[in-house]
Protein backbone atom coordinates (compact mmCIF):
# COMPACT_ATOMS: atom_id res chain seq x y z
CA UNK A 1 0.00 0.00 0.00
CA UNK A 2 1.50 3.09 -0.80
CA UNK A 3 0.51 5.98 1.46
CA UNK A 4 0.70 9.91 -0.36
CA UNK A 5 2.84 12.08 1.45
CA UNK A 6 1.40 15.32 0.76
CA UNK A 7 -2.19 14.18 1.44
CA UNK A 8 -4.25 11.87 3.72
CA UNK A 9 -5.18 8.40 2.57
CA UNK A 10 -8.46 8.59 1.04
CA UNK A 11 -10.62 5.66 1.46
CA UNK A 12 -14.09 5.75 -0.50
CA UNK A 13 -16.50 3.42 1.60
CA UNK A 14 -20.32 3.20 0.67
CA UNK A 15 -23.37 1.19 1.21
CA UNK A 16 -25.59 0.60 -1.79
CA UNK A 17 -27.88 -1.69 -3.04
CA UNK A 18 -26.92 -4.12 -5.86
CA UNK A 19 -28.25 -1.85 -8.62
CA UNK A 20 -25.70 0.52 -7.15
CA UNK A 21 -28.32 3.00 -5.21
CA UNK A 22 -27.17 4.26 -1.83
CA UNK A 23 -30.63 5.93 -0.49
CA UNK A 24 -33.82 4.53 -0.37
CA UNK A 25 -36.27 2.76 1.98
CA UNK A 26 -34.10 -0.92 1.87
CA UNK A 27 -31.76 0.51 4.01
CA UNK A 28 -34.97 0.18 7.04
CA UNK A 29 -34.74 -2.93 6.27
CA UNK A 30 -34.35 -6.10 8.82
CA UNK A 31 -31.54 -7.37 6.09
CA UNK A 32 -30.02 -3.92 5.89
CA UNK A 33 -29.67 -4.04 9.81
CA UNK A 34 -27.93 -7.33 10.20
CA UNK A 35 -25.43 -5.90 7.58
CA UNK A 36 -24.69 -3.03 9.90
CA UNK A 37 -22.80 -4.67 12.90
CA UNK A 38 -20.44 -6.15 10.23
CA UNK A 39 -20.07 -2.33 8.68
CA UNK A 40 -19.09 -0.92 11.84
CA UNK A 41 -16.32 -3.10 12.64
CA UNK A 42 -15.09 -2.62 9.32
CA UNK A 43 -15.26 0.68 9.43
CA UNK A 44 -13.49 0.53 12.90
CA UNK A 45 -10.87 -1.44 11.12
CA UNK A 46 -10.12 1.50 8.43
CA UNK A 47 -8.42 3.85 11.56
CA UNK A 48 -9.43 7.14 10.01
CA UNK A 49 -8.93 10.30 11.55
CA UNK A 50 -11.93 11.77 9.58
CA UNK A 51 -14.97 11.63 7.77
CA UNK A 52 -15.73 13.29 4.70
CA UNK A 53 -19.02 14.21 3.08
CA UNK A 54 -20.53 16.35 0.45
CA UNK A 55 -22.51 18.73 1.63
CA UNK A 56 -26.01 16.74 1.16
CA UNK A 57 -25.03 14.10 3.25
CA UNK A 58 -23.78 16.05 5.92
CA UNK A 59 -27.21 17.56 6.10
CA UNK A 60 -28.76 14.84 6.17
CA UNK A 61 -26.55 13.22 9.07
CA UNK A 62 -24.50 15.41 11.07
CA UNK A 63 -25.86 18.77 10.54
CA UNK A 64 -29.10 20.33 12.03
CA UNK A 65 -30.47 20.62 8.20
CA UNK A 66 -29.40 23.27 6.09
CA UNK A 67 -29.60 27.23 6.66
CA UNK A 68 -33.02 29.04 6.08
CA UNK A 69 -31.71 32.81 6.30
CA UNK A 70 -27.87 33.54 5.70
CA UNK A 71 -26.49 34.67 9.19
CA UNK A 72 -25.78 38.11 9.20
CA UNK A 73 -22.78 40.11 8.20
CA UNK A 74 -20.45 41.44 10.87
CA UNK A 75 -19.33 45.22 10.56
CA UNK A 76 -15.83 45.02 9.02
CA UNK A 77 -14.64 41.68 7.27
CA UNK A 78 -12.60 39.05 8.21
CA UNK A 79 -9.12 38.17 6.65
CA UNK A 80 -9.86 34.77 4.70
CA UNK A 81 -7.61 32.80 6.21
CA UNK A 82 -8.06 29.35 7.16
CA UNK A 83 -9.41 28.78 10.77
CA UNK A 84 -8.52 25.93 12.93
CA UNK A 85 -10.32 25.94 16.29
CA UNK A 86 -9.37 22.29 17.34
CA UNK A 87 -6.32 21.28 15.64
CA UNK A 88 -4.23 18.15 15.98
CA UNK A 89 -7.51 16.13 17.82
CA UNK A 90 -8.20 11.73 16.44
CA UNK A 91 -11.68 12.58 15.30
CA UNK A 92 -13.44 14.95 12.53
CA UNK A 93 -16.03 15.40 10.82
CA UNK A 94 -15.07 17.37 7.27
CA UNK A 95 -17.93 18.87 5.38
CA UNK A 96 -17.46 20.05 1.81
CA UNK A 97 -19.94 22.91 2.26
CA UNK A 98 -18.94 25.54 -0.39
CA UNK A 99 -21.66 27.97 -0.69
CA UNK A 100 -22.15 27.76 3.28
CA UNK A 101 -25.57 25.77 3.39
CA UNK A 102 -25.09 23.90 6.74
CA UNK A 103 -26.57 24.71 9.93
CA UNK A 104 -24.94 23.63 13.19
CA UNK A 105 -25.37 23.70 17.64
CA UNK A 106 -22.19 23.01 18.22
CA UNK A 107 -18.70 22.15 16.86
CA UNK A 108 -18.82 18.29 17.38
CA UNK A 109 -21.37 15.69 15.94
CA UNK A 110 -21.72 12.07 17.09
CA UNK A 111 -23.08 8.98 15.10
CA UNK A 112 -23.60 5.86 15.51
CA UNK A 113 -22.04 5.58 18.81
CA UNK A 114 -18.99 6.80 17.95
CA UNK A 115 -16.95 9.51 20.38
CA UNK A 116 -18.09 12.90 19.26
CA UNK A 117 -15.91 14.48 16.46
CA UNK A 118 -14.80 18.40 15.64
CA UNK A 119 -16.42 19.79 12.71
CA UNK A 120 -14.00 21.15 10.03
CA UNK A 121 -16.40 22.81 6.71
CA UNK A 122 -14.42 22.82 3.92
CA UNK A 123 -15.19 26.45 2.12
CA UNK A 124 -14.54 28.30 -1.13
CA UNK A 125 -13.26 32.16 -0.69
CA UNK A 126 -16.16 33.91 -2.15
CA UNK A 127 -18.12 33.12 0.88
CA UNK A 128 -20.16 35.51 2.48
CA UNK A 129 -18.59 37.38 5.35
CA UNK A 130 -21.84 36.28 7.40
CA UNK A 131 -21.42 32.46 7.45
CA UNK A 132 -17.75 33.14 8.50
CA UNK A 133 -18.62 34.74 11.37
CA UNK A 134 -21.55 32.14 12.18
CA UNK A 135 -19.23 29.45 12.04
CA UNK A 136 -16.31 31.29 14.57
CA UNK A 137 -18.76 31.94 16.86
CA UNK A 138 -19.73 28.10 17.14
CA UNK A 139 -15.74 27.35 16.96
CA UNK A 140 -15.93 25.59 13.80
CA UNK A 141 -13.21 25.33 12.25
CA UNK A 142 -12.77 25.89 8.41
CA UNK A 143 -10.50 25.83 5.34
CA UNK A 144 -10.66 27.91 1.91
CA UNK A 145 -9.88 25.57 -0.96
CA UNK A 146 -10.51 27.45 -4.24
CA UNK A 147 -11.97 30.61 -5.66
CA UNK A 148 -15.47 30.28 -6.62
CA UNK A 149 -15.18 26.11 -7.22
CA UNK A 150 -13.38 23.28 -5.24
CA UNK A 151 -10.11 22.48 -5.30
CA UNK A 152 -9.68 19.14 -3.88
CA UNK A 153 -6.03 18.48 -3.51
CA UNK A 154 -5.66 21.40 -1.64
CA UNK A 155 -8.63 20.96 0.89
CA UNK A 156 -6.45 17.41 1.75
CA UNK A 157 -3.24 18.77 1.50
CA UNK A 158 -4.66 21.68 4.25
CA UNK A 159 -6.44 18.70 6.21
CA UNK A 160 -3.34 16.97 6.59
CA UNK A 161 -1.17 20.08 7.18
CA UNK A 162 -3.16 21.90 9.62
CA UNK A 163 -5.09 19.43 11.07
CA UNK A 164 -2.60 16.50 11.15
CA UNK A 165 -5.58 14.42 9.45
CA UNK A 166 -3.75 11.02 8.06
CA UNK A 167 -6.50 8.84 6.69
CA UNK A 168 -9.78 10.06 5.38
CA UNK A 169 -12.61 7.88 5.42
CA UNK A 170 -15.12 8.93 2.29
CA UNK A 171 -18.70 8.38 2.80
CA UNK A 172 -20.76 10.17 0.05
CA UNK A 173 -22.61 10.97 -1.72
CA UNK A 174 -22.40 10.25 -5.09
CA UNK A 175 -21.51 13.28 -6.41
CA UNK A 176 -18.64 13.78 -3.69
CA UNK A 177 -17.13 10.35 -4.64
CA UNK A 178 -17.07 11.44 -8.44
CA UNK A 179 -15.51 14.39 -7.20
CA UNK A 180 -12.86 12.73 -5.64
CA UNK A 181 -12.40 10.22 -8.13
CA UNK A 182 -11.86 12.39 -11.14
CA UNK A 183 -9.24 14.41 -9.04
CA UNK A 184 -7.01 11.48 -8.54
CA UNK A 185 -8.00 10.86 -4.97
CA UNK A 186 -8.87 7.67 -4.23
CA UNK A 187 -6.71 5.40 -2.97
CA UNK A 188 -9.61 2.74 -2.09
CA UNK A 189 -12.91 1.80 -3.19
CA UNK A 190 -14.98 0.19 -0.64
CA UNK A 191 -18.60 -1.28 -0.85
CA UNK A 192 -20.81 -2.99 1.11
CA UNK A 193 -23.50 -4.69 -1.09
CA UNK A 194 -26.77 -4.98 0.71
CA UNK A 195 -28.82 -7.86 -0.64
CA UNK A 196 -31.57 -6.07 -2.29
CA UNK A 197 -32.60 -4.09 -5.62
CA UNK A 198 -34.28 -0.86 -5.47
CA UNK A 199 -34.89 -0.03 -8.61
CA UNK A 200 -35.48 3.92 -8.36
CA UNK A 201 -33.53 5.15 -11.10
CA UNK A 202 -33.84 8.89 -9.26
CA UNK A 203 -32.05 8.22 -6.05
CA UNK A 204 -28.27 8.54 -5.85
CA UNK A 205 -25.97 6.24 -6.82
CA UNK A 206 -22.29 5.15 -5.75
CA UNK A 207 -20.70 7.50 -8.41
CA UNK A 208 -23.07 10.36 -9.80
CA UNK A 209 -21.66 12.61 -12.72
CA UNK A 210 -22.69 15.96 -11.88
CA UNK A 211 -25.04 17.26 -14.97
CA UNK A 212 -23.51 20.49 -15.15
CA UNK A 213 -20.16 22.44 -14.41
CA UNK A 214 -16.49 21.23 -14.56
CA UNK A 215 -17.11 17.42 -14.29
CA UNK A 216 -18.79 17.55 -17.42
CA UNK A 217 -15.33 17.80 -19.43
CA UNK A 218 -13.65 14.46 -21.23
CA UNK A 219 -13.33 12.11 -18.58
CA UNK A 220 -11.80 8.27 -18.85
CA UNK A 221 -13.08 5.54 -17.64
CA UNK A 222 -11.32 4.29 -13.91
CA UNK A 223 -9.78 1.08 -13.81
CA UNK A 224 -9.65 -0.77 -10.27
CA UNK A 225 -8.57 -4.16 -9.18
CA UNK A 226 -10.15 -6.53 -6.93
CA UNK A 227 -8.01 -6.68 -3.38
CA UNK A 228 -10.03 -8.38 -1.80
CA UNK A 229 -13.99 -9.80 -1.15
CA UNK A 230 -15.72 -11.01 1.94
CA UNK A 231 -18.95 -12.43 2.60
CA UNK A 232 -21.31 -10.40 5.33
CA UNK A 233 -23.80 -12.04 7.44
CA UNK A 234 -27.31 -12.06 5.89
CA UNK A 235 -25.91 -12.30 2.85
CA UNK A 236 -24.30 -8.72 2.41
CA UNK A 237 -20.65 -8.60 0.70
CA UNK A 238 -18.03 -6.27 1.14
CA UNK A 239 -15.82 -5.53 -1.61
CA UNK A 240 -12.32 -3.76 -1.97
CA UNK A 241 -10.77 -2.20 -4.70
CA UNK A 242 -7.51 0.03 -5.33
CA UNK A 243 -6.53 1.92 -8.44
CA UNK A 244 -4.84 0.62 -11.15
CA UNK A 245 -1.54 1.98 -11.72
Amino acid sequence: MNEPKDRPYVICHMQSSIDGRISGKFFFTPAAEAVYESDNDIRKGYRADAIMNGAVTCGEIYSDGFLATRPPAPAGSAAREDYAAEPYLNSYIVCVDTKGTLKWSGNTVSHRGAPPAHVIEVLTEDIDEGYLAYLRELRISYIFAGETELDLPLALKKLKSIFGIERVLLTGGGQMNWTFLQAGCLDEVNIIILPMIDGNTKSAGLFDRPASGKSQTAFAPSGFKLADVQRLPSDGLWLKYTPQV
